[in-house]
């Protein structure tokens, strides 16, 4: 009877815990030497975890979730939050030596995803995509981080189903020529994107420079291995970004703080 009795202990003691290979998105403050961690899971859903004891000096589990990184976690069900119980670096996970240019910019990443993705909702595109991008700004040089950055946002939106209309009208469908030298565009956030002139009389729409809307869609489709091909410059990457700021705080419903930071710092 004893004997059963452990066994059942056993199983419901190995059904409480399990193991994801994760992203580190975001950390909070709790208490006085714990830590909740936000982090997007392989499955593209999003997972919250108590780090006990992981702002105590000299903490492995600390310096394992640091922002960015790639990692492979145990977690034990909890009553309200999960509790982390072991950390692991996954291989070529480790994205703590990022420069200020590249944490700026990895921190808009990460804060979009820890907006659109949720707990119990599986979109694991959005995991190989997102480690893709934090690999690139590793390993590709300063010079394109506006470029990965403004790639990755455009990426994640349509991944997750708020896709803007870029090269034909969202009302009509009339194709929009992005060719024309120096043409604006007008561009309607709230209904789907680019407008055709006849239609943007009927949207509250602002313009946009054809040339944005293009790179946008080139960003879109281009892997980002292959940024560097585009021989796109940091003005051109900085009007999608600024496109993308307003598309997304308009869909996402708030202001997006990182976004901010990445204008107004003066590091590009």
């Amino acid at each position: 009877m004893m004997a059963k009795s452990w066994e059942l202990s056993k199983h419901m003691a190995i059904d409480k815990t399990y193991k994801i290979q994760a992203l580190v998105l975001r950390k909070t403050k709790l208490g006085e030497r714990d830590l909740i961690v936000t982090m997007l899971a392989s499955s593209g859903e999003l997972v919250r975890g108590v780090a006990k004891g992981a702002r105590k000096p000299g903490s492995a589990m600390a310096a394992r979730l640091e922002l960015f990184n790639v990692v492979d976690v145990m977690l034990a069900k909890g009553r309200n939050l999960d509790v982390v119980t072991d950390v692991r670096l996954a291989a070529d996970g480790a994205h703590n030596a990022y420069g200020l240019e590249q944490a700026a910019c990895a921190s808009a990443i990460a804060e979009l995803l820890a907006a659109v993705c949720q707990e119990g909702l599986s979109q694991p595109r959005l995991f190989d995509l997102t480690r893709v991008a934090l690999g690139a700004l590793a390993e590709q040089g300063s010079d394109q981080y506006a470029q990965i950055t403004a790639a990755a946002l455009v990426k994640i939106v349509s991944s997750v189903g708020f896709r803007p209309s870029l090269l034909e009208c969202q009302a009509c469908g009339t194709p929009i020529d992005l060719d024309v030298a120096g043409a604006r565009v007008p561009f309607s956030v709230s209904e789907g994107g680019a407008t055709c002139a006849s239609c943007s009389r009927e949207s509250e729409c602002f313009f946009v420079e054809a040339q944005t809307l293009a790179w946008a869609h080139a960003l879109l489709f281009t892997r980002f291995a292959d940024i560097p091909s585009l021989e796109m410059d940091v003005t051109s990457a900085f009007g999608v970004l600024s496109l993308m700021k307003s598309w997304i705080e308009f869909h996402v419903g708030r202001s997006m703080k990182s976004m901010n930071y990445l204008f107004a710092s003066g590091l590009f």
